[in-house]
């Protein structure tokens, strides 16, 4: 087993490492917060259009399927029917809808809040990251504390991450706790890890919405280009809902 303390070898790289890590995932989620902010409005019409197609789409089997029995279709039975197929539809919708009115809320955070949240995340992640710090996944207290610093880091809160600070420091404190003890098992294997986890991260979504959002022409073509898709179901829904009426009706 590749056992190395804190003070030799290749944990400086492995430390750094976990920390860009997770400097990149919260970047990751911050794109994500801000794309859905931009674009959701857009993203929300082309699926409502979406899925009013594949609705009709069903109510036109249904009734097809009647009619080829030399049933009348029973509109109210097969409207109920296809509402309980389209239920996990809604249910996406509810959420898309729900996640863009709580990215319009996201406040703007001055950048020395930023930077001063950066810092305090870093200095607790050194002695308290259970990737680094064993003790933290074994004991209840240190474990809630950490969980706390990691949203209160996702979420910019400058002044609960400085009380958590004061909590870590005297938790470990009281548990005595000593940084040169660490020792981490496995730790090539590990870098090799967390270098292909930031990898992944940073070529693939959510995290390059950053490079769509910071250009205003791709910006604008993207939202021209979702107008556009949903104009074009809109233009399909009005040709299945004539179908269906033909079907009704009987022409």
């Amino acid at each position: 087993m590749d056992l190395i303390k804190l003070a030799f070898g290749d944990y400086p790289q492995y430390e750094e490492l976990l920390l860009r890590k997770d400097k990149f995932e919260k970047e990751a989620f911050h794109w994500y917060e801000e794309y859905i902010r931009v674009f959701g409005k857009y993203l929300i019409d082309l699926f409502e259009a979406k899925i009013e197609c594949i609705r009709l789409k069903k109510l036109i089997a249904f009734t097809q399927a009647e009619i080829n029995k030399g049933l009348k279709p029973d509109r109210e039975a097969i409207d109920a029917l296809v509402n309980i197929q389209m239920q996990s539809y809604y249910e996406e919708l509810k959420t898309m809808i729900k996640d863009h009115e709580n990215s319009k809320m996201t406040e703007t955070i001055p950048l020395y809040h930023v930077e001063k949240i950066k810092k305090i995340y870093r200095e607790i992640a050194k002695v308290l990251h259970p990737d680094i710090n064993p003790e933290t996944a074994k004991d209840p207290v240190l474990k809630d504390i950490w969980n706390e610093v990691v949203t209160a880091y996702k979420c910019n809160d400058l002044e609960r991450i400085e009380e958590l600070q004061v909590l870590a420091n005297k938790a470990l404190n009281d548990r005595g706790f000593d940084k040169t003890s660490i020792v981490i098992e496995n730790i090539g294997e590990k870098i090799k890890k967390l270098e292909e986890q930031i990898n992944q991260i940073i070529t693939t979504d959510p995290y390059n919405y950053k490079f769509l959002l910071e250009d205003a022409e791709e910006k604008n073509q993207r939202i021209k280009d979702l107008v556009d898709q949903t104009n074009e179901f809109k233009r399909y829904q009005k040709e299945l809902e004539k179908i269906l009426e033909d079907l009704l009706t009987g022409d």
